[in-house]
């Protein structure tokens, strides 16, 4: 028995759907090798930002600098981060009453995670920050201070130069819990500067990185159907949020 052959029209069509899976492959490819390089290397700083989907009150709208892990641990390694954007009613006086002059700095105390919301952390740029006692170089000339001492001892003297930030408390996760998150859509990651850290419009700037990590989202062509059944999918079901139980 003879086999018909495919019609005309099928073959345009078929040379039609695979010239389009080409080139949409290599719109993906042009758009990957174009768009901003973001490092997200280990020990390197970078912002977690709260996708508008986010419905956790205590981490909506927020940006959280998520700062280098550890080495040499043989503990599980969590992931801590510091919210910049979310300063709080509490003057920096009320919480370090022989604080000296805060002219040109954050007067307001900020509020950086439910995890130990009483510790005291400082991130501060210029010369103060590298000299501090335990003081650690994140990124540029931005320091994180986090000896309870040495914090004190910054305020007191009133730090000469550059900016600083007082803030309270800590964000931290697992690493697969902080991966399920990422993966069911609470967070976008987004690279870190300095200018972003001291803004003067903090809930701005999250407007800002959550639009600039859509944008890319939308330059990345989605996979046409003819390669539907090339995709993998895998459903992820974790409550949404850095949890404080991560401890």
């Amino acid at each position: 028995m003879t086999m018909a052959p495919f019609s005309s029209s099928c073959s345009r069509s078929y040379r039609r759907r695979a010239g389009f899976g080409l080139l949409a492959g290599a719109l993906t490819l042009l758009v990957l090798l174009l768009a901003p390089r973001i490092a997200f290397a280990e020990g390197k700083p970078y912002f977690l930002v709260a996708t508008p989907d986010l419905p956790d009150p205590v981490f909506e709208e927020s940006v959280i600098l998520i700062l280098p892990q550890a080495e040499g641990s043989g503990e599980e390694q969590l992931v801590v981060g510091l919210i910049v954007n979310k300063p709080t009613s509490v003057e920096v006086k009320q919480i370090f009453p022989k604080s000296g002059d805060l002219k040109g700095k954050a007067v307001s105390a900020f509020f950086g995670g439910p995890v130990e919301p009483s510790d005291p952390s400082i991130l501060m740029r210029g010369p103060d920050g590298a000299n501090a006692k335990g003081s650690m170089r994140l990124l540029d000339d931005l320091y994180l201070v986090t000896d309870p001492d040495a914090v004190a001892d910054l305020l007191k003297k009133g730090a000469t130069g550059g900016d600083l930030r007082l803030i309270m408390g800590r964000s931290q996760w697992t690493d697969d819990q902080l991966h399920a998150e990422i993966a069911e859509g609470s967070w976008y990651k987004a690279p870190a500067t300095v200018e972003d850290v001291f803004t003067a419009d903090p809930i701005g700037v999250w407007r800002d990185l959550v639009k600039h990590s859509q944008l890319l989202e939308v330059y990345v062509p989605a996979p046409p159907a003819a390669f539907e059944l090339l995709r993998c999918a895998w459903p992820v079901q974790v409550p949404r949020g850095g949890s404080p139980a991560a401890r």
